[in-house]
């Protein structure tokens, strides 16, 4: 009998291996993938359980526990895929009450064969499909900032924008984590954005400055937007601005004064179809370039620090 549900201990895809491969591994055989912590919605099996529980604190085993006690209490039949084994109490557990065991590698079969019956040596295929390439449109859009800043409502009128005016695009984006942030943060995000632009959006992680500077040379536009307005210490546009890439954002009265719509950088909202014209990014592009050299450079901060 087929798998009901693969149930995992890592459901955070951007963070780990184990959740992406437990999630592809459900697409192959068209059915759920759900966290340990949904293990009580369970009614019937086989089930298969995706773990690696050598990266989960002590409270997270207890819970792990109580779910696969749960299983056996109302006789739900489950098969384990092991990612890595720990020799723990809890790992054995589970394996006991266990139908078949899948080991993801060698070294974790040596470890288990002789004390369970049904180990049986399996692997884990690429989780990079061979599909997911870099892939450029008639408009390239690039998107970097802090993950926990993403203002998503504003990334909404952009896909309804280009979808208004038919527009080809592809969006680049790329998060970094704020010190007092946390992954999470990202996981969330994606999601939502993913299910915003669909087949459009490609995340790209956290990159370096210098492979900031490449897709900022080949995007035609970066997009970076604020819960109220752009300010004159959101760095990110000015990284742009400063690469001659075009900048669409967010503006209000607090934005900095030299900085004008159409001119040398595009608010989201008085933007048009001629806006994003890819001649008219160029210009923009050009003349915030010149606009943030001669406003905001480190020679007039480092003078007003030390004016008397």
């Amino acid at each position: 009998m087929r798998f009901r549900f693969i149930i995992t201990s890592h459901t955070n895809q951007c963070l780990s291996g184990v959740a992406k491969f437990s999630s592809l591994l459900a697409q192959h055989f068209g059915i759920s993938c759900i966290g340990l912590e949904e293990i009580f919605k369970v009614r019937r099996g086989p089930v298969l359980l995706s773990l690696k529980l050598t990266d989960n604190h002590d409270s997270e085993l207890k819970k792990i526990k109580k779910g696969v006690n749960y299983l056996v209490r109302k006789k739900v039949a489950y098969d384990v895929f092991l990612h890595a084994f720990g020799d723990s109490r809890i790992e054995h557990y589970i394996l006991k009450r266990s139908r078949k065991i899948f080991c993801g590698n060698k070294e974790i079969k040596t470890k288990i064969e002789k004390r369970y019956n049904y180990v049986i040596l399996a692997w884990c295929p690429a989780l990079i499909d061979r599909d997911l390439i870099l892939h450029e449109e008639k408009i390239n859009i690039f998107s970097f900032g802090m993950a926990h800043k993403i203002q998503v409502r504003f990334y909404k009128k952009v896909k309804e924008l280009f979808d208004e005016y038919g527009l080809d695009y592809s969006l680049w984006v790329s998060t970094a984590f704020h010190e007092k942030a946390n992954f999470g943060d990202f996981h969330s995000i994606s999601k939502q954005l993913s299910s915003i632009f669909k087949k459009h959006i490609q995340f790209l992680g956290f990159l370096s400055d210098e492979a900031v500077n490449y897709f900022l040379n080949k995007a035609d536009l970066f997009i970076a937007f604020f819960k109220k307005g752009l300010r004159a210490n959101n760095t990110s546009v000015f990284a742009a601005m400063n690469r001659g890439c075009a900048v669409l954002t967010n503006l209000d009265m607090y934005s900095p004064s030299w900085i004008e719509h159409r001119i040398n950088i595009l608010d989201i909202n008085q933007v048009s179809i001629k806006d994003l014209d890819k001649r008219i990014l160029r210009k923009i592009g050009i003349r915030g370039k010149k606009d943030v050299n001669r406003y905001f450079n480190w020679q007039q901060l480092r003078d007003l620090l030390l004016k008397d």
